[in-house]
């Protein structure tokens, strides 16, 4: 698989992520706007080198599915002020998300990190 590929892909997959979290969670208005940012406005490049970053380095976090990932670090929520931050934590820990849910998450999470990964060894 080419760098080129391997974006493509992870657009895809970030893009269909964003849908299926959009399903989940219809009233979170917030996850409309950034998928149309990812889609649109984004390049998938800076995606690909955050993920590998910030992603890379918590490896064991995700393939653990340690809920410290989403709940101690910030890394998906640089961008956004606290009350945003605070707002996405509650919805992990909240019945908003069911363990079937959760589970769906990690294994986007998952997919994710296996596309950083394999995008590093091209670099």
């Amino acid at each position: 698989m080419s760098k080129i590929d391997i974006l493509k892909t992870l657009k895809e997959q970030v893009i269909l992520f964003f849908d299926e979290l959009i399903d989940t969670l219809p009233e979170e208005a917030d996850l409309i706007i950034i998928r149309i940012f990812i889609k649109d406005r984004y390049p998938i490049e800076n995606i690909m080198k955050y993920i590998v970053k910030k992603f890379i380095p918590l490896r064991n976090s995700i393939i653990k599915e340690d809920e410290g990932f989403f709940l101690n670090n910030n890394i998906l929520f640089e961008e956004l002020d606290s009350n945003k931050v605070n707002h996405f934590k509650r919805i992990w820990r909240s019945t908003s998300l069911n363990e079937d849910d959760r589970k769906v998450i990690w294994k986007w999470f998952k997919g994710f990190l296996c596309l950083a990964e394999k995008y590093e060894k091209l670099l």
